[in-house]
């Protein structure tokens, strides 16, 4: 039998948590489960976890602390950010190394650090995972593309090809998911890349259409205008042009290396549960959603088996006053439940310390134990790294969470 218990906010320490717009007490097992993947988010874009390599054997030597950290937490892979902004991490023919690498687009490295830092995971029993970011070409606000395009390497695609590209509302460029020669530039890239180094996946982020909406002026409205599939509004075609590159992506891997898994980390929020809609999430009418903001339909990709596991970044508290933990979560095990995709759940316990629910050290490790009580579940993804080496506001719950990943903190541990 398994023994459930009802959690309590963290500042009404006799009010219990209860699911969003209900009465019903929001219950954890008292035992954790484990389960078969158990990774962590490196980001690289802005130097977020790793400096550049201009200091190669320092850089060698906080690679390595990555791995400790990861064996010290008892995780088995890390996602590796590899692909920030139309760039590379690894030696390519179409795409110029890294600012965020090497120091300078373009430069390239003394020796094939990429492939030394798969090795060096693999030694230790380790999955490596490739993550590319497929559309952004800029990180910051621009007055003007050949502004930005001056920074960059002549062997940058969208530097090269700049009608292939559309802005944001800040100004920051991406590469225009509606074009037919960027999704095959897209495909390309991670073609040469399976090819070519002995990663275990192949992981796309959230960042599809951006967060904060396009450009009035430089946009993909000509693209829908001239569209085949008249009946499509808008929405419609952006969602089904992403759709066709991620089709294509799964298509690809599977013929070059089917061993290759790929994998898709959505926002949290697929769409939202409404009067004149009963599919979504039980949360807020105020929520964003993926469907509509990012047109990301990852609930196609599922229904469809486009991706090998799904990993939803649930970085929401149990307290969140419009989108609680467990009814975000709970959405994704129902939409799941006999689909051809794993299900993996990614956690932000870079948010312990923030007001709500993450002011509570036990947050994450309440949130794995409710999560992994489903056999639905097959892993759990943390972002970020240093939120796992940090000395300030994170390290209590952080400590919380590696007494219960490791033996230490397992008396009441089972394993699936």
């Amino acid at each position: 039998m398994v023994y459930k218990m009802k959690i309590y906010k963290v500042k009404e320490p006799n009010t219990p948590i209860v699911h969003f717009g209900t009465a019903i007490p929001v219950e954890i097992p008292e035992t954790y489960k484990e389960k078969p993947f158990r990774a962590i988010w490196v980001s690289n874009v802005l130097n977020i976890d790793l400096p550049t390599i201009e200091n190669i054997k320092d850089y060698q030597q906080k690679f390595l602390k990555i791995l400790d950290t990861c064996f010290d937490y008892n995780l088995n892979a890390i996602i590796f950010q590899c692909r920030t902004a139309n760039d590379a991490f690894y030696e390519s023919k179409i795409n110029p190394f890294s600012r965020y690498f090497t120091g300078k687009e373009g430069l390239k490295p003394p020796f094939d650090v990429f492939k030394w830092l798969i090795d060096q995971t693999h030694q230790r029993g380790f999955e490596f995972h490739a993550w590319l970011n497929p559309y952004r070409v800029s990180t910051m606000p621009t007055t003007s593309k050949s502004e930005w395009f001056e920074t960059c390497d002549d062997l940058n695609f969208a530097k090269r090809h700049p009608h292939l590209t559309i802005s944001d509302k800040t100004g920051k460029i991406i590469l225009n998911p509606a074009k037919q020669e960027v999704r095959q530039f897209i495909v390309d890239t991670v073609v040469e890349l399976i090819s070519n180094y002995d990663v275990d996946g192949i992981h796309f982020d959230d960042y599809f259409y951006p967060y904060g909406g396009l450009s009035e002026r430089d946009n993909d409205v000509a693209d829908f205008e001239n569209r085949v599939e008249r009946e499509l509004d808008l929405g419609s075609f952006r969602r089904n042009e992403v759709t066709k590159a991620i089709r294509m992506i799964q298509q690809t891997i599977k013929k070059v290396n089917p061993r290759i898994r790929f994998g898709i980390s959505p926002f949290g929020i697929w769409r939202k549960k409404t009067d004149n809609f009963l599919e979504g999430a039980n949360v807020d009418a105020a929520c964003s959603e993926s469907y509509f903001n990012e047109y990301g339909d990852s609930l196609r990709w599922v229904n469809e088996s486009l991706v090998d596991y799904i990993c939803p970044q649930i970085y929401f508290d149990f307290e969140h006053p419009l989108a609680p933990f467990a009814d975000v979560f709970d959405w994704w095990k129902q939409a799941l439940m006999g689909k051809n995709v794993d299900l993996y759940i990614g956690l932000g316990p870079y948010r312990y310390g923030s007001h709500g629910g993450f002011e509570n050290p036990r947050e994450v490790a309440n949130q794995l134990c409710y999560v992994n009580q489903f056999d639905i579940v097959k892993g759990n993804v943390y972002f970020t790294y240093h939120t796992f080496i940090d000395e300030g506001k994170t390290k209590p719950g952080m400590l919380v969470i590696k007494e219960l990943l490791t033996s230490k903190g397992k008396q009441n541990v089972t394993k699936v």
